[in-house]
């Protein structure tokens, strides 16, 4: 334990992750397993009541019926992918900071253990997933509705607008959209630093919402750029896993990224599906135990969180404790 609460560098952290992941990988795998799975199910769902996407190769072909299915499949998979994604990675990511906390600081625990203390918290902990998701990515849907905008602004133009009114709108929303989409993206990365330790703190410390909100600040302030790079190195990982695992099927059916193909066999769609799932399963755990190290770094750093682990460790029982512990008494 004197070893693991310590100041770690964002190398050391990484090390002490793939360690963890290393040495613990049936549990952190078994605890990250529900939200790839629920995306399976999903998917294999969707593929079986739609069948496979294909688009057609002529453009005559993209008839209004077309348009109109495609975009009730596509609205669906995302309204789906997007209410797994949120309680899956609810659960996932509590239950693995649970696991951390005992693994790292040398105790043992189990995937139902590591599910079973968060159950009471479920809900306080979707509540702040929520939140920070609405709070990281609201800009740039708001970006979004702007584009949309823009486009049946355009469209109205071009239909009995003047031409000089055409350019104007042209040039004036283009301009506002694109430092709206640039600043968003800016605040998102910003935001998912800031928010990163948020889940960790409600998890572990018990805290409401807001103040799991304002202790991932307080905790984050100053240790921004080693998250960013924390998340942005484990996310590059992740897909070069999945991209390895999708990669057979994608050359022995020849796909849109080697011949231009419109689409793959219902086989080597399913495969892809199953890839993302093995990759997800594989690395989903290591950016959240990396999380986890850095909030227990920070607490180290800005609250000599090792000296009071050390204190509770060697203070003395109290007196129910030891006339609870001894032997012999009735």
């Amino acid at each position: 334990m004197d070893l693991a609460l310590r100041p770690m560098s964002t190398s050391q952290v990484l090390d002490r992750t793939f360690y963890l992941y290393r040495n613990n990988f049936a549990l952190f795998a078994g605890i990250a397993v529900i939200t790839p799975a629920l995306q399976l199910i999903a998917e294999l769902i969707q593929l079986r009541v739609f069948g496979l996407l294909v688009m057609p190769q002529q453009p005559e072909n993209m008839t209004p019926q077309f348009i109109q299915a495609l975009l009730v499949r596509v609205v669906i998979s995302l309204v789906v992918s997007f209410v797994l994604i949120i309680v899956g990675t609810t659960l996932a990511s509590s239950a693995t900071a649970f696991a951390v906390s005992m693994v790292h600081l040398g105790k043992t625990t189990t995937i139902a253990e590591s599910y079973g203390k968060i159950k009471n918290i479920f809900w306080r902990i979707l509540g702040l997933f929520s939140t920070i998701m609405f709070y990281t990515f609201g800009p740039l849907m708001l970006s979004y509705a702007f584009l949309l905008g823009l486009f049946f602004g355009i469209t109205y133009m071009l239909k009995g607008g003047s031409p000089q009114g055409f350019a104007v709108l042209l040039l004036l929303g283009s301009l506002l959209v694109l430092g709206l989409l640039l600043g968003s993206i800016v605040w998102m990365f910003f935001a998912l630093c800031r928010y990163a330790l948020a889940v960790a703190a409600c998890t572990l410390e018990k805290l409401p919402v807001r103040q799991s909100i304002a202790r991932s600040k307080f905790l984050t302030r100053g240790a921004k750029g080693s998250i960013f790079g924390i998340i942005l190195l484990t996310g590059i990982m992740k897909f070069i896993l999945a991209y390895a695992l999708q990669l057979p099927a994608l050359l022995v059916n020849h796909s849109i990224f080697i011949t231009g193909k419109t689409h793959l066999s219902m086989a080597a769609t399913a495969w892809l599906h199953i890839a993302n799932f093995l990759g997800g399963a594989m690395a989903g755990p290591v950016t959240t135990i990396a999380l986890v190290l850095v909030y227990y770094d920070q607490r180290v750093r800005k609250e000599a969180f090792d000296l009071q682990v050390m204190m509770e460790a060697v203070a003395p029982a109290s007196p129910v404790q030891a006339a609870t512990a001894a032997p012999g008494i009735r």
